[in-house]
This record gives structure tokens, C-alpha cells and sequence, in this order.
């Protein structure tokens, strides 16, 4: 019986404290991020809603069980979408800000009331926060990834970001060779903005391309092969 090949694991990467890192006294000024989407989860207070029901009688909810098997709601504003579920949970997605999430919530829950629905506003929590920011250089990301190995994901040849994680609290850095940043799974905008300062500071600074201001990834991935080559 011919042997079956076993997949190996995918090495997990660990996940580096951003209190540990040595601050680097420098005048560059550190950049400002903004939140793209705030993602909450919220409670209707019943045990069971008939969404085939609902959606069968009121137009502004849309219900495909085949697809998917949450109903989808849709407000202007703020302009965001939620998903409604069987089991009376609800998510909130597209808000620029926590409190624009919180209001979206409670205006879904209203439409709901004003149909008929006895729906109720509970237990609003917010579950992940992305937010973007962008430093004024490119940055050496191959450098970055051979100094911080076991922290770091970065396969160019596969996606062009780096991949940063960190401990307390739990977040996660794309860092682009454009110096364009991506900063995911905060739970509040304080999260973000610590961890941000400490890693601009900490880490990011050290691998700042003063010398080549190319943005394309292509371009450094092709400048590295050749450097490896010498």
C-alpha cells in the first residue's frame, strides 16, 4: 500500500511585545492612521428571529439561505451593513468610527421595531478595528523580515506585504514597500495608536529606505535577487 505523504505544518509565527521595544530618538515625526472599518457584534434580545419570514414580507432585508445563512441589512447612514442571524445575533460592519458603530446598531434595531419586530439593543461589543497609515519613505522590508524572523511573515513572491504580529494587545501590521500600512484586529482606537507609536519607534524607523525611493515591490524583489546574487 503506496504511503500517504503528510502535509507539514505551517510553522506558526510568535508574536513579539511592543513594550520590549528600545525607542529610537529621532525627529521624524510620527504618522497619523485612520480607521477603515469598525466591526461590532450586537444582541436582538430574542431567542429565534424567522428571517425566511421577514424577508419574505419586508423589503429592506435581503435572505438567500442557499448563499448564505445570515439576512443582510443595509443603512445610508452611517453607511454600513449587518448581518442578521437565526439565533437573534447581529453584525455591524463599515463604520469609520466606534460611535458610528454604535449608532448603526441601535438605527437597524429601530427599523426592525418599526416593523413589527420586538427586537431589542444588547450587548454591543466591538470585535475588530482596521485602520491604515502610511509612512512618508519606503521601507527595507527583506531587512526587516531576516531581523525579526520568527515575528514575521514575508513572502514577496506570494504577497507583497509583511506580515507583523504582536503580544498585549493582539494586533496585526501589513507593511508595504510603498511605506503604506495596514493595522488590524484592535478592539478599541486607544490599541491601535500605542502599539503603532511603540513600533514606529521600536522597529519601523530602523528599516526606512533613505537611499531608494522606489515604491514597486517588483522592482525590490528583483534589486534583492541580484544583492543575493553577488
Amino acid at each position: 500500500m503506496p504511503k500517504v505523504k503528510r502535509k507539514k505544518k505551517k510553522e506558526k509565527k510568535e508574536r513579539i511585545d511592543p513594550q520590549t521595544f528600545k525607542q529610537e530618538r529621532t525627529d521624524v515625526k510620527l504618522p497619523n492612521f485612520k480607521l477603515q472599518n469598525v466591526v461590532a457584534t450586537f444582541n436582538l434580545g430574542v431567542d429565534h428571529l424567522d428571517l425566511r419570514a421577514i424577508a419574505l414580507e419586508k423589503a429592506f432585508i435581503e435572505y438567500n439561505p442557499q448563499k448564505f445563512a445570515a439576512a443582510t441589512l443595509r443603512i445610508r447612514s452611517p453607511r454600513t451593513t449587518a448581518l442578521a442571524f437565526a439565533s437573534g445575533n447581529m453584525v455591524c460592519t463599515g463604520a469609520k468610527t466606534e460611535l458610528e458603530s454604535r449608532l448603526a446598531g441601535r438605527k437597524y434595531v429601530r427599523i426592525l421595531q418599526k416593523n413589527g419586530i420586538p427586537v431589542s439593543f444588547r450587548n454591543f461589543k466591538i470585535q475588530n478595528i482596521v485602520a491604515s497609515s502610511e509612512v512618508p519613505h519606503t521601507l527595507k522590508l527583506l531587512e526587516l523580515s531576516r531581523a525579526f524572523g520568527p515575528y514575521v511573515s514575508y513572502e514577496p513572491d506570494l504577497f507583497p506585504g509583511l506580515v507583523f504580529r504582536t503580544t498585549a494587545p493582539k494586533l496585526v501590521f501589513l507593511l508595504f514597500r510603498s511605506g503604506k500600512i495596514v493595522i488590524t484586529g484592535a478592539k478599541s482606537r486607544s490599541e491601535i495608536a500605542s502599539t503603532f507609536k511603540s513600533l514606529f519607534y521600536g522597529i519601523i524607523i530602523k528599516f526606512i529606505d533613505w537611499e531608494d525611493t522606489s515604491q514597486s515591490s517588483s522592482d525590490y524583489r528583483a534589486k534583492m535577487r541580484r544583492n543575493f546574487n553577488r
